[in-house]
């Protein structure tokens, strides 16, 4: 019975909490489920000029890239899933110091593979890693069933209340991960809100 009773509250507090009114409008939060397309997975490598141990043994840079690179094969990555990475530094080649990698993917499994590349030894290591989406292929019909769920959320409100529902007068979006990339990745459906105003008749 008090698993019910305390059900009930969070339920009217998480209701009371999508929507309000005042006398020309009802806010009400609309939201749906959707999926981002991967376009692929990367990670930045960084490859080291510098020891970190006294006893480490003393390696060229190109040395270094080229155990790099003899990993990448054994791990069974493709070269052409590696590239420099578009920094200042890299690209006029100024810098003796270190160099970075791009590794690609668009296989989950190889994630943490191209992880490892970062760990061959102390002068390895991984700068960042992320995931590429792809833009919204549908992202009017995702909005499309926010705002119906907005619409029944108001319609209830307004029920309660004893009034009508008009038309739209201000819709916003609080959706934020609208991004071609992002520090992390998750196979969890993610959640698209919205809050709407509805007009009072």
């Amino acid at each position: 019975m008090k698993y019910i009773q305390l059900t009930a509250i969070l339920l009217f507090t998480a209701f009371i909490a999508t929507a309000q009114t005042n006398n020309r409008y009802i806010q009400a939060v609309g939201q749906t489920t959707y999926k981002r397309d991967v376009k692929h997975y990367e990670a930045t490598i960084r490859i080291n000029n510098t020891n970190t141990y006294r006893n480490e043994t003393q390696l060229t840079l190109e040395e270094r890239k080229a155990l790099f690179f003899e990993k990448v094969n054994k791990l069974g990555l493709n070269k052409n899933q590696v590239r420099i990475a578009d920094t200042d530094e890299n690209a006029t080649q100024k810098t003796t110091e270190h160099v970075d990698y791009v590794v690609e993917t668009t296989d989950e499994h190889d994630i943490e593979k191209i992880i490892s590349l970062g760990k061959i030894d102390s002068w390895s290591y991984k700068l960042q890693e992320k995931v590429v989406y792809r833009p919204f292929a549908n992202k009017s019909d995702i909005i499309g069933k926010a705002l119906k769920d907005a619409k029944k959320n108001a319609e209830v409100i307004a029920d309660v209340i004893g009034k009508k529902i008009g038309e739209v007068l201000v819709i916003s979006d609080y959706n934020y991960e609208d991004r071609p990339g992002s520090a992390y990745y998750t196979k969890e459906e993610r959640t698209y809100r919205i809050a709407v105003h509805f007009a009072i008749k």
